[in-house]
């Protein structure tokens, strides 16, 4: 593209072009813009012009992207934010004004009722963002890089940490999550021979599979094989697993707000030599984490861990996932 072209480009054309290709129509891309659809028409004559690229094909009353389309939408997200970084005022952030899109990653383990938590409250307090929440998988930390995801939570540290900021928000501990009823329930103490004789359900991360779960280095390093029974990067499989077995999987405590609903519960292990208890972190990137948008954003998941926590300190206290209507989320955002 001629550099006169390129600096013809606009904040408003680029985020239309973001915008229409998740709509794959003009119609809903004007709606969504609250603007006419011969001005999306026009708009995207303008840019097919400076892209030199048709960038959509029509089918079946569909917008399909042309591969370079599909390049330049794989970009926009942070090229977006960067560029509204660099015109709003950095000393704030108005969740209520914000239209764009809100990228959260989590890891596996600490989805429920993390994610439940943060989704009631980010739409309630920025009504009109787009809540993209998604496991940490490999891609994760080149994601947050990239500023391709807003924030990541996950377990402290992690590995590959360049150009990242990482800090604690709480300090759970290690437990073996089990069946209501499993024998080893009313075993006291547990011992390192029970641990290694159970079937284990091990979670793993989208995109990795060759690393050693925790587990199975701690009973390696003391002479015994795990005995794993299933590797998923699906924890409804994982509970559907340990409702219906006598598998036994390693969590944090912070789910523990979801064991009366899951009819599960947990075991202690505190008793056993050099447990490692891994804090839990956030992660952002470290060229934005100084923004008003990233604080605002770290703000709400420590607030949300928090709550989780004095849920964690209270076994009669669990968590019940939210039922928001659309008519209760306009009601709390004006």
């Amino acid at each position: 593209m001629e550099d006169d072209l390129m600096y013809r480009l606009d904040f408003n054309s680029l985020k239309a072009l973001k915008v229409l290709g998740e709509e794959k129509n003009t119609k809903r891309t004007a709606e969504r813009l609250d603007i006419g659809q011969p001005a999306i028409s026009k708009t995207l004559k303008k840019l097919r012009q400076q892209f030199d690229d048709p960038l959509f094909t029509l089918k079946q009353n569909r917008l399909e992207p042309t591969p370079k389309c599909e390049a330049i939408l794989g970009q926009l997200p942070s090229v977006l934010r960067e560029l509204e970084e660099l015109f709003k005022d950095e000393l704030s952030f108005n969740p209520l004004a914000y239209s764009g899109d809100i990228r959260i990653h989590i890891n596996p383990v600490l989805n429920h009722p993390l994610s439940s938590i943060l989704i009631e409250k980010l739409s309630v307090l920025a009504p009109n963002a787009t809540l993209i929440v998604e496991d940490w998988a490999a891609s994760t930390q080149e994601l947050l890089r990239q500023n391709q995801v807003d924030i990541g939570v996950s377990f402290f540290p992690i590995s590959q940490s360049d150009g990242l900021f990482q800090e604690v928000l709480c300090s759970p501990h290690f437990k073996l999550c089990c069946r209501k009823g499993h024998p080893l329930i009313n075993k006291h103490p547990i011992t390192l021979e029970d641990i290694a004789a159970a079937s284990l359900v091990l979670s793993t991360m989208p995109g990795i599979t060759n690393n050693e779960n925790y587990i199975e280095t701690y009973l390696r390093r003391r002479g015994y094989i795990a005995n794993v029974m299933l590797r998923t990067d699906r924890m409804d499989m994982c509970s559907e697993i340990l409702q219906s077995t006598d598998g036994i999987m390693p969590v944090s405590e912070i789910v523990s707000p979801l064991m009366q609903e899951e009819n599960l519960a947990l075991l202690d292990v505190a008793h056993l030599d050099d447990v490692e208890h891994y804090p839990i972190a956030y992660t952002v990137a470290n060229r934005v984490r100084e923004s008003a948008y990233s604080q605002w954003l770290v703000d709400i998941t420590q607030e949300s861990i928090d709550e989780i926590m004095a849920l964690c300190d209270n076994p009669n206290d669990q968590y019940v996932y939210p039922t928001l209507t659309v008519e209760q989320i306009n009601e709390a955002s004006r």
